[in-house]
């Protein structure tokens, strides 16, 4: 008998978790590059719907000091503060 527990409504979450994981690979990898970004260009370049979850990832487990600030048209624009306060 095969134990499906992890299985829902056919979804796979060892799928799940390794698009997840590729994901927040791309954010990283976005950040490091030195750009500015907002969460909707982030999902965008990123192929994701999970930037803000992925940015509070970086800052709250891995200790990322990224820091944002909100735009004229509510947007906040997101980037990675570089070691020694530059930005």
């Amino acid at each position: 008998m095969n134990d499906n527990s992890n299985l829902k409504a056919g979804h796979n979450n060892n799928h799940k978790n390794t698009d997840s994981a590729r994901n927040i690979q791309s954010v990283r990898k976005l950040f490091l590059s030195g750009g500015k970004y907002t969460a909707k260009e982030i999902n965008t370049l990123c192929q994701t719907n999970d930037a803000r979850k992925f940015i509070s990832v970086l800052r709250n487990k891995e200790n990322w000091n990224i820091v944002d600030c909100r735009m004229p048209d509510g947007c906040k624009l997101y980037w990675l503060l570089e070691k020694g306060g530059n930005s």
